[in-house]
């Protein structure tokens, strides 16, 4: 079987976008329901489902990293892929199965190769930044080092979340996707080589445990570290005794009112289910939080 537009993705954002050319794609590789929960895959979106409705083939694999797979991708012939959503490296075995190549994004703060790796977006706003270059790029094997085939800077201002970046990420990605589509249909796709004037840096992986928000820090790097890991991620959190407190919407409140009198972590009061939280700089309104234990004024957070 040949089949000529293959999209990799397991993510509601692979259904996003797979919504803008749906009738162009043959094939939707994703993983199976089980691979989905033992991998914790934020944002997940039923991918298979999305095939059925749209009468789209589906290949569903146990095996996310793709490696033993080999008899589907050997025995079956592919033009172009575009991966959007799928969280593993794609083998090499299975790059040389695509005439045209398997293309795929990658966010950056610098633009590449600056900024590879794991969580690029979360890790732009936790680290202050106030841009992001968009690359579409063509897959080799080692990560995030391909030929170019477009880059889109758009910006993060100090009221974007995660939510809202991932939404201006998504926007971008549909408009260079859908241009790579046409190009490979007019067989006019140009590459050129990502910038050589910015050192390599790779951004690390990271977990739940991330999260936990350090006192010490000032009001602005405890801001930029909530709305970098907020939904659909798993938060940013204290502790309450041995209970996470999950702040998923906080603000800067204050940096002159007198509340020296309070310690650090401290709930100094309640406002309509909203408390503010003395810092070691400031004052910092909590929104939206989430804790097993009920929460009160004058409990010291760690």
């Amino acid at each position: 079987m040949k089949y000529k537009i293959v999209v990799f993705g397991a993510k509601k954002s692979t259904i996003s976008l797979m919504e803008t050319f749906k009738d162009d794609i043959d094939l939707i590789v994703t993983v199976s329901d089980a691979i989905k929960k033992n991998n914790h895959i934020a944002g997940e979106g039923d991918v298979s489902e999305f095939a059925k409705i749209n009468d789209i083939e589906c290949y569903s694999t146990e095996d996310y990293s793709l490696k033993s797979c080999s008899d589907f991708f050997s025995n079956n012939e592919f033009e172009i892929g575009i991966s959007y959503g799928w969280q593993r490296l794609i083998p090499q075995y299975v790059l040389d199965r695509f005439e045209n190549g398997i293309f795929g994004t990658h966010a950056s703060p610098l633009g590449l190769p600056y900024g590879k790796g794991r969580s690029p977006l979360n890790w732009s706003i936790i680290r202050g930044f106030n841009q992001v270059y968009f690359n579409l790029f063509k897959y080799v094997a080692k990560a995030d080092s391909g030929m170019m085939y477009s880059t889109v800077k758009f910006e993060i201002n100090n009221w974007d979340t995660i939510e809202s970046i991932k939404m201006k990420d998504l926007i971008v990605t549909r408009t260079e996707v859908s241009r790579l589509i046409n190009d490979y249909k007019n067989n006019t796709i140009e590459l050129f080589e990502q910038k050589n004037d910015i050192e390599e840096t790779f951004f690390p992986k990271r977990t739940p445990k991330d999260g936990k928000i350090n006192l010490n820090h000032d009001m602005v790097d405890i801001y930029n570290l909530i709305r970098g890991t907020t939904r659909p991620f798993p938060g940013s959190f204290l502790l309450y005794d041995d209970s996470e407190v999950i702040l998923w919407d906080a603000v800067p409140f204050d940096v002159k009112l007198d509340f020296t009198m309070h310690k650090v972590g401290e709930i100094i009061d309640f406002f309509d289910g909203k408390f503010i939280l003395k810092l070691v700089d400031g004052i910092l309104l909590v929104k939206d939080f989430e804790c097993s234990r009920r929460l009160k004024k004058g409990i010291v957070l760690k």
